[in-house]
């Protein structure tokens, strides 16, 4: 969601903001609020705070355990990889350097941000070594 005044009204922050809204209710109703004799009813003040902790924080969390989990799986044989099909390349990837790229942007520079986005589509050699280059490589 962008902040740009000249995007307040427009069809897509009007969905992003109604995007906003229904989520804002779900925590709301997640924390129990909508209840007469919760101690916050009728408070929005600290939803998003208390459903990172309590929600999204451990969902992170608990996806993290999952992956170094399959990792020691890995590492002990007990999961085997076939590598045949993926080659690792030491390329820099092409949307990091998009990402690289737009951040040097001023906010109001469409033509920066433009000109950033065409090195993006710009085939390397390497394209389809990472699961972003295949993506790109299958949109061109």
């Amino acid at each position: 969601m962008t902040n740009r005044a000249d995007q307040i009204g427009t069809r897509e922050w009007l969905e992003e903001n109604n995007r906003r809204v229904i989520f804002q209710q779900h925590m709301y109703n997640c924390a129990g609020r909508q209840h007469p004799d919760h101690p916050m009813h009728g408070l929005f003040t600290g939803l998003w705070h208390d459903f990172c902790l309590n929600e999204a924080g451990k969902a992170q969390r608990d996806m993290w355990f999952e992956r170094m989990e399959f990792v020691q799986k890995v590492e002990r044989g007990e999961i085997k990889i076939d590598s045949s099909n993926y080659q690792v390349s030491t390329a820099p990837d092409p949307v990091d350097k998009y990402l690289d790229c737009s951040a040097e942007c001023d906010i109001n520079d469409q033509e920066c941000e433009d000109a950033c986005v065409e090195e993006l589509k710009e085939p390397s050699i390497n394209q389809a070594d990472s699961p972003h280059q295949a993506a790109i490589a299958q949109s061109s």
